[in-house]
């Protein structure tokens, strides 16, 4: 919901003015969700809303190290049907060693604008490298399922600068 223009077919605006009322109505909780640039916009579009809303809660990025723990997380806690259900990594791929990685292979701009997701592209770009490394005949079972250092490093020179 970003205003853009104040003509008739912007329904932005007209928006904003029905969530406006709700908020006037009585004990109402809204929360609105998004990235802060965006966010100042919408927020700042009409004087109205923006006395309205009050209070701001904003998260920083990511880190390198948190990403590696979010890594560590996904692969701990994956659901069946799940592209990754059954992946693991190798004890190689301990958190110093991902963090270090994401330090090296990628930016800070690409780490800040990606923030979590960074993660879920490493992830499915290793799984694409496991498959494209290993040959189906000859590797074993373990193999087939498991994550070394150099796929997720793989996985990451795959994202997009």
């Amino acid at each position: 919901m970003q205003p853009k223009h104040e003509d008739s077919r912007d329904f932005g605006l007209e928006a904003l003015e029905e969530i406006m009322s709700a908020m006037d109505s009585g004990n109402i909780a809204v929360i609105f969700a998004g990235y802060s640039k965006p966010m100042q916009s919408v927020i700042s579009a009409t004087e109205g809303f923006r006395r309205r809303v009050t209070k701001f809660f904003v998260f920083s990025e990511y880190n390198s190290e948190e990403i590696a723990q979010i890594v560590h997380l996904k692969m701990k806690n994956q659901a069946e049907g799940s592209p990754l259900y059954g992946f693991k990594l190798d004890p190689s791929c301990s958190l110093d060693a991902i963090n270090e990685l994401i330090q090296r292979e990628t930016t800070e701009q690409q780490r800040n604008i990606m923030n979590g997701g960074l993660a879920d592209s490493m992830l499915a770009n290793a799984r694409e490298n496991l498959d494209f490394r290993l040959e189906v005949d000859t590797a074993s079972l373990d193999d087939l399922f498991t994550f070394t250092l150099d796929d997720l490093e793989k996985g990451l020179r795959s994202i997009p600068t």
